[in-house]
């Protein structure tokens, strides 16, 4: 059991109209874990059978390319939501790595047991809706970035965000997030330092 923080009852209390009334159902099946800096909460080819909330720090979602290179495509803070879409929908293996970046902690939950209280209480199912709608909607956003916009205006876009901070994110990381070399991150970035002096 784990009691959540204020400002993470607060979060999740945002993402639905109605009052959650019963936070101790939550915190029951709840269990806090620290990750430290570069340790994975799943890895690719894991039966991963948790979903977690970060309470603190940051991961990415990485997987690897037929050559052996570790393509990093997304970020998750504070207050975000880690799910495996292949354990929650098919039930397999997963094909994508999770990994702290930073020394973290966060709050996990058995899918099963999470399950169980989604089916007990509709309040619990509405905001796992909602964190699914979220995430399709980031997702969504990102590949519509790469057709329309190039590495500049992504890296415009990405350091402008209000769901990363991105002086949080190693170099060679964010240069695979945006798809481009970490040289050409390296000359973007001087090129913007350049232009604001």
């Amino acid at each position: 059991m784990a009691l959540l923080s204020d400002q993470l009852r607060s979060h999740l209390q945002s993402m639905v109209s109605s009052p959650i009334e019963r936070w101790e159902d939550l915190e029951q099946i709840t269990k806090i874990k620290n990750l430290r800096k570069g340790e994975h909460f799943f890895q690719h080819f894991d039966n991963c059978d948790e979903v977690a909330i970060v309470s603190s720090g940051l991961f990415r979602f990485y997987l690897i390319d037929q050559e052996g290179e570790e393509k990093t495509y997304s970020f998750i803070q504070e207050k975000g939501f880690i799910i495996d879409f292949f354990l929650t929908w098919e039930n397999s293996p997963s094909m994508v790595s999770c990994q702290a970046i930073e020394d973290s902690t966060i709050y996990t939950i058995k899918y099963s047991a999470l399950v169980e209280l989604m089916e007990k209480e509709s309040v619990w199912n509405d905001i796992y809706r909602e964190i699914l709608r979220r995430a399709y909607m980031s997702k969504t956003k990102r590949e519509i970035e790469f057709v329309l916009h190039n590495a500049k205006e992504r890296l415009k876009r990405c350091m402008n965000s209000k769901h990363l901070d991105v002086s949080r994110v190693p170099k060679t990381y964010l240069a695979s997030y945006l798809g481009i070399a970490p040289p050409s991150l390296s000359r973007l970035l001087r090129d913007m330092k350049e232009k604001e002096a």
